[in-house]
């Protein structure tokens, strides 16, 4: 499938800072000022553009040494100087008397981008993947923002949250993927933290004009819910690796009403059955609205992620992939009836060689969480097995 092509020009021209690579930056530069055979007249048009942008720029003839050499100040206090966005806009227009953005040169320009960032000092993304396409990876992200991810304002930086490494791992693979590669700190990634460069929220709020991802604000805006069924599928799985459990049931939840009501809206439109939203509470005080995805829907959804992986790879469950896997299998195999105490028997015997953790158990068996513990406490107390320490957090079972 051929997928939209989003060119840097496509970006927030005011908010998006460009570093090119040498030599064609001076050449650029140098065609630009050759128009008017003044470097005064040049930036004057520049500063006099900028009231497009609702700007009132007054650049002076210094900005173009900088943007020439690439920074400011001493060799021991170097200081980047990028370009704006918008400046090569109104450049590449005026070079090749065009009217429009995707002219011949603004081609070449994001050919020869060496990295992009938003403000100075912010992360730069290196090695740029330009142009990136509107696929059904890039829609995921969004999904990952309402979930355990959160766009910053001026005062807070974006960031991702996700205490599972496979998880939080998925999550920067995506972003590598889709724009390139960039720097983070590996002391919070460690600590499931992972700061997300400003110019890439920049770009969604700007792009998909996103509304505020707050825990309590979040919705999924129409042109979203609009896209078709493999877009939104992407967004669905993104959600329940963050706001989901994949157990005996896919449940997923949010504090958000009218968040998880828009979710619930997009896995029906994906076919899937759906159970009612409904509030759930712990210890008696509310906790979060929930809905399940019905089990009818499970192999058709199990199907529609495998193609869905073919071509985005990284479009899967994550980390909770293993139960999703266990949950299909149980579903396959159906609700065959075996002889009485068959399975009990199955769990003494696999107990009898090794201790293991119920979630062990339910891997091996393929049965359900609650089916297997409700065996193990019968067993329990016949004298039939016996709990045999912790492996982590979880009890390890043997066979008395």
């Amino acid at each position: 499938m051929k997928y939209k092509e989003i060119h840097i020009w496509d970006f927030p021209p005011i908010e998006t800072y460009i570093k090119l690579k040498e030599k064609f930056r001076y050449n650029l530069l140098a065609r630009f000022i050759n128009q008017f055979q003044s470097e005064n007249k040049a930036i004057n048009y520049l500063n006099n553009q900028s009231r497009k942008y609702n700007l009132k720029r007054k650049y002076s003839r210094g900005m173009f040494f900088y943007w020439k050499k690439g920074y400011s100040g001493p060799n021991n206090q170097k200081k980047a100087r990028t370009i704006p966005l918008w400046v090569l806009i109104e450049i590449s227009k005026l070079i090749t008397r065009s009217k429009t953005r995707n002219n011949k040169l603004m081609k070449e320009i994001e050919r020869n981008i060496k990295y992009y960032n938003a403000i100075s000092g912010s992360s730069r993304i290196y090695n740029p993947k330009l142009p990136i396409y509107l696929t059904p990876e890039l829609i995921s992200v969004i999904f990952h923002f309402c979930g355990d991810g959160h766009i910053g304002d001026k005062k807070t930086n974006s960031s991702y949250r996700q205490m599972n490494n496979e998880g939080l791992n998925n999550f920067l693979s995506k972003l590598n993927n889709i724009f390139g590669d960039f720097k983070y700190s590996e002391n919070e990634f460690k600590l499931g933290k992972l700061y997300i460069p400003k110019i890439i929220t920049k770009f969604y709020n700007y792009y998909f004009n996103l509304p505020n991802t707050n825990t309590f604000d979040a919705y999924i805006p129409n042109n979203i819910k609009s896209l078709p069924k493999n877009f939104l599928l992407a967004g669905l799985v993104s959600f329940v690796i963050d706001d989901g459990n994949i157990g005996e049931v896919i449940e997923i939840y949010s504090k958000n009403y009218r968040l998880i009501k828009d979710v619930g809206e997009i896995a029906i439109k994906c076919s899937y059955s759906c159970m009612p939203i409904k509030k759930k509470y712990r210890y008696g005080v509310f906790d979060s609205y929930r809905f399940l995805i019905s089990s009818e829907s499970y192999l058709n959804l199990a199907k529609d992620i495998e193609k869905l992986e073919i071509a985005f790879p990284l479009c899967n469950f994550a980390h909770k992939t293993k139960n999703f896997r266990i949950l299909i299998k149980r579903k396959q195999r159906g609700l065959i009836k075996e002889k009485d105490g068959a399975t009990r028997d199955k769990i003494l015997r696999i107990l009898s060689n090794s201790p293991k953790t119920t979630a062990e158990l339910v891997e091996i068996l393929n049965y359900g969480n609650s089916s297997i513990r409700e065996h193990l406490g019968n067993l329990e107390k016949n004298n039939k097995t016996a709990r045999f320490g912790k492996k982590g957090r979880n009890i390890l079972w043997v066979a008395i």
